[in-house]
């Protein structure tokens, strides 16, 4: 975890100040993550999966989008917890390693909008494999994506989209299907966070009221966060993960 004083070393501020754990929950009810990289997410299991097992006409279901180079995740999410597991990714090749052979079905698509530039929001993450043609990205809205899975439930949605999320959350998520996923587990980029790996347009004038308000959207939603963790390679991104209060009921 970050100091407020590394922060104030580089003069930024800690845009994640504010958001706090608002529904702490007991360890058998939850699996903390590492705070970097896709392999181990923060989540709410196992009772809130395997309690599905038991009526087949309600798996659970598991997307996850950007997958890059690592799909540990979703081989975990199909054999620890025996989801029905899909991953998203339009840049990669059905070929790449990550998700040929894999024991998930992956889809060669990115959930939500795409970027306007492009070029800029390709970047690193999406020529991860290389000699990816970025103008025939394909990018479909969340509930289109259910719809043509015949999916009316979404347990658990994970993305780690460099910088994208926001659009993700605040269209797909926020307003666009009503059937909201019911644990959300995202990175989130803001301003200042590394343009290496992060498109600057995406997370250009993410700040602190900015993030301040997406969460509020998000209980709003109702979403309650139930894991906080400074990503350790970059004081500018987090992850977090949150679960829908109907789920608890």
């Amino acid at each position: 975890m970050h100091t407020q004083r590394e922060f104030n070393v580089v003069g930024r501020g800690n845009p994640f100040e504010d958001v706090h754990v608002s529904l702490p929950l007991p360890p058998e009810l939850f699996r903390s993550g590492i705070g970097s990289g896709q392999e181990v997410k923060a989540i709410v299991a196992p009772h809130f999966l395997t309690r599905t097992h038991t009526n087949a006409h309600r798996k659970c279901v598991v997307y996850g989008a950007g997958i890059a180079g690592d799909s540990t995740f979703e081989q975990d999410m199909v054999w620890t917890y025996g989801c029905e597991v899909h991953a998203f990714d339009c840049t990669l090749s059905p070929n790449s390693p990550s998700v040929k052979n894999m024991p998930f079905i992956f889809h060669q698509v990115c959930i939500g909008t795409k970027p306007p530039n492009m070029t800029e929001a390709s970047n690193t993450y999406a020529n991860y494999e290389g000699g990816v043609d970025t103008q025939q990205l394909v990018f479909k809205p969340l509930a289109e994506v259910m719809s043509e899975l015949n999916h009316t439930h979404v347990d658990v949605l994970k993305f780690d989209i460099e910088g994208s999320e926001w659009q993700l959350i605040e269209e797909d998520i926020l307003r666009g299907t009503q059937n909201k996923p019911e644990q959300l587990l995202f990175e989130l980029h803001t301003h200042y966070a590394n343009p290496h790996w992060v498109p600057h347009s995406l997370v250009h004038g993410k700040q602190k009221p900015q993030v301040n308000q997406l969460f509020i959207d998000l209980f709003d939603a109702g979403y309650r966060v139930v894991s906080k963790e400074t990503n350790d390679g970059d004081f500018f991104c987090a992850e977090f993960s949150l679960i829908r209060t109907e789920v608890l009921e």
